[in-house]
């Protein structure tokens, strides 16, 4: 087995949690290199009383020595819908792209409201295809396609299975809430509406198997979750000032001196020197990271006064997670309330005190963040 067929069946079979992809996905095949855009469905407008909202999408690719290798403009129809929320609306194009780095330019603007948005990322085309693409869930219902939180089949018109691969499968095997089916010499694309298989109105686990001769691939399809948003939601400034808190003290020095204009650029060969499954399509670490920037959002966001991601307990989470356990003195007489956050595991507890009482909790042992066990 060659290292890098190995380096992939490591990642897949390891691959436990079903964790978002980058809003931006691309996959290389004989007929083009797929570029997936996932947009969250919060980043589409509507105006007063209107049912859909026509958004114009341009997109713009570059190679490497900066010339323009493709264009193209499409308009799409998204409907305002309650149930719509929480989910995101892909969008699919195929380019004829030479071997070598790339930029893409996306830029989606609202005809009617004017809002709009840009996206940029920077792409490598191999030489080879890519082995195993991501295996999608498209949910159709009212005619209009989205990936879904959940694979509840209620009121949908399908749900179907999207996966392309390159390599030569003599099976593929779904095993659905532990019904297994198996489909002998599948061809790619491989498309499969699952409500035609499913027991039940809706499926709570959905595993995929791609053997190859004596080799096995174990793979989870992408749904949506919330932090697909990220790189909407943080500028690159905060980014960069987020990686603050898992750099080491030598990429730190070196991300501390980049200039504005290449934070970008600096944040993607991050993450590529932190990717523990290299020539996969995803990056476990880089979607942990963005799940934890977000929960602190979430959970420790101080009115207007602070993002959560910002402060002590935020910056304690992201970098340790979740405490074994927390001991808190909401009422004390005298003096301000304070909680304990006791990680057993890493042999650590950070004091937090609000000293002016209004939530803001601040850390009092800090010199506790930094020792080495």
């Amino acid at each position: 087995m060659s290292r890098r067929k190995l380096i992939s069946l490591i990642f897949i079979v390891l691959c436990l949690l079903q964790l978002s992809a980058q809003e931006i996905m691309f996959e290389t095949f004989d007929s083009g290199v797929d570029v997936w855009m996932l947009f969250p469905y919060d980043t589409f407008h509507f105006g007063k009383d209107d049912s859909l909202s026509v958004y114009q999408v341009s997109t713009q690719i570059k190679n490497q020595h900066g010339t323009q290798v493709a264009n193209n403009e499409i308009q799409i129809e998204v409907l305002n819908r309650d149930w719509l929320k929480g989910t995101a609306i892909p969008i699919t194009q195929t380019y004829q792209l030479s071997t070598g780095s790339h930029s893409i330019s996306i830029s989606l603007r609202n005809k009617k409201l004017g809002d709009k948005q840009n996206y940029s990322r920077k792409f490598n085309v191999g030489s080879v295809s890519t082995e195993l693409g991501q295996a999608y869930i498209i949910a159709c219902r009212e005619g209009f396609d989205y990936i879904p939180e959940s694979m509840d089949l209620k009121q949908l018109d399908s749900l179907t299975l999207r996966h392309r691969f390159a390599i030569g499968a003599g099976n593929l095997s779904l095993v659905l809430d532990g019904i297994k089916h198996d489909f002998k010499n599948p061809t790619s694309p491989f498309e499969l509406n699952l409500k035609e298989i499913a027991p039940q109105d809706s499926i709570s686990t959905l595993v995929i198997f791609v053997d190859e001769m004596n080799i096995r691939y174990k793979l989870e399809p992408l749904i949506y979750q919330a932090w697909f948003s990220y790189n909407q939601r943080y500028s690159p400034k905060d980014q960069l000032e987020q990686l603050r808190y898992i750099a080491n003290q030598n990429e730190w020095k070196v991300l501390r001196k980049i200039p504005e204009s290449k934070y970008h650029d600096a944040i993607e060969s991050f993450w590529q020197a932190n990717d523990p499954s290299p020539g996969t399509l995803r990056n476990e670490n880089r979607e942990f990271f963005y799940h934890r920037i977000l929960q602190a959002d979430e959970q420790f966001t101080i009115h207007k006064r602070m993002p959560g991601w910002k402060s002590d307990r935020g910056r304690i989470y992201i970098k340790f997670g979740d405490p074994d356990q927390i001991v808190g003195d909401a009422f004390p007489i005298g003096k301000p309330s304070s909680i304990t956050w006791h990680y057993f595991r890493f042999n650590r507890s950070f004091i937090f005190t609000d000293e002016r009482g209004f939530g803001q909790y601040t850390l009092r042992n800090k010199e506790d963040e930094y020792i080495d066990y």
